[in-house]
């Protein structure tokens, strides 16, 4: 263990907002991954010295950090507590989350499913089935949806995502059941900046539907391990907003799945992942291109995918007002235009350019959809814009349907 003179606090990636009901001056702290189970309020000045749990601050250069800012000194002890604190928080970023950790994920592997998270987080109840019925209701079938091979979905919670959540499954109602589905989500907070799979069954109010292994092994073949860090999939709900709609329209028991999360290629690194021996999403599109041609089953890929998140709950400074959200839009359907064309890359350079300033998550799902299906014709059929005044939140979604 490290003595507290050699000690350099590192923090993991944490979010600080400010509740509503909260004192003023007093700022929340939580876990967007939901790894550490608590939320703590703490004050601006220890918002301060936690600015400086970087890995590379001594606790005694922290303490004259704080001095120098706030003109008194703080105490060793009150320092010493804070660190102690965030360590039983596992807010830290050191030996003790490691060893929690390490119990989740074995925790998972002995598990046969993996089970669904908070039905009420997802805008789930017990009459989902009725509620999926009814908004595909509305929603009228062409001929052509007899033959989609892939589509995009959002996977923003069933409410706020409804009309395209409706326009996207409405269609496969009159499709054969495929044999496999393949689900692309996109990976939020989980630890690995690579393409990630897990074996595990998925487990939902409406049954359990099985992975298929075997086709997983063979993908895994052509571009390696996918499953260093399938524990990603435990807290993630891009894939199972999916599974939930598969199981309502084809029986949880008449497919099986391939779950699948995908990183963000619109970083600095592009389609190749940062640590050498993990897999480039290009080629790991590629091959399971390969692998679905060469098993011959009927297989259905989807993928997860919301679009851009703006407002002042993610940073902007501008009102979410008919202008701005007009801005929004038509950024948007200039990436989706490149789908349409079926320019992939295109797609990614769009919504990279400048910085993807309107924080559109899922560009990886959708990039590996589009190339694992070359020459697929995809058709935008509903854009949907979610937005919430009060908390100046405005996510946005959309549904296309893919055909070969």
């Amino acid at each position: 263990m490290t003595s507290n003179a050699e000690l350099r606090p590192k923090l993991r990636a944490i979010e600080a907002f400010r509740a509503p009901e909260a004192r003023p001056g007093m700022i929340n702290l939580r876990d967007p991954s939901g790894l550490a189970p608590v939320t703590l309020t703490v004050s601006e000045a220890v918002v301060f010295i936690l600015a400086h749990f970087d890995g590379r601050h001594t606790l005694d250069q922290i303490r004259a950090a704080y001095a120098r800012q706030f003109h008194q000194p703080l105490p060793p002890a009150k320092l010493e507590g804070i660190v102690s604190h965030l360590r039983e928080a596992y807010l830290l970023d050191d030996e003790t989350f490691e060893a929690y950790y390490q119990d989740l994920v074995e925790e998972y592997a002995g598990r046969p499913a993996r089970t669904m998270r908070s039905a009420v987080e997802l805008g789930i109840d017990k009459n989902i089935t009725r509620i999926l019925d009814a908004l595909m209701a509305g929603v009228k079938s062409r001929d052509g949806d007899l033959h989609v091979a892939g589509l995009i979905a959002p996977h923003l919670d069933y409410p706020r995502g409804a009309p395209c959540y409706a326009a996207a499954y409405a269609p496969l109602r009159n499709r054969p059941v495929p044999k496999r589905i393949i689900i692309l989500g996109t990976n939020h907070f989980g630890r690995s900046s690579s393409v990630v799979a897990t074996g595990k069954d998925f487990e939902t109010p409406l049954g359990t539907t099985k992975t298929d292994v075997e086709f997983l092994e063979q993908l895994e073949t052509r571009c390696g391990d996918l499953r260093r860090f399938e524990f990603d999939h435990q807290r993630e709900h891009s894939v199972e907003l999916q599974v939930i709609w598969c199981q309502h329209l084809f029986g949880s028991d008449r497919f099986c799945m391939v779950p699948i999360l995908c990183p963000d290629p619109c970083r600095s690194t592009g389609t190749a992942p940062r640590d050498d021996d993990d897999v480039d999403l290009r080629d790991f599109a590629k091959a399971l291109s390969k692998c679905i041609k060469l098993d011959g089953k009927d297989t259905l890929l989807i993928a997860g995918a919301d679009l851009s998140h703006v407002g002042a709950h993610f940073g902007d400074q501008r009102k979410l007002d008919d202008t701005f959200l007009s801005e929004v839009r038509d950024r948007d359907h200039r990436a989706l235009q490149a789908l349409e064309e079926g320019d992939s890359d295109a797609f990614l350079a769009r919504v990279a350019q400048d910085d993807n300033p309107t924080r559109m998550c899922s560009a990886g799902c959708i990039f590996a959809l589009m190339t694992a299906l070359p020459g697929a014709k995809a058709r935008l059929v509903k854009y949907h814009q979610s937005v919430h005044e009060e908390s100046q939140t405005g996510v946005t979604c959309a549904a296309m349907l893919v055909t070969q």
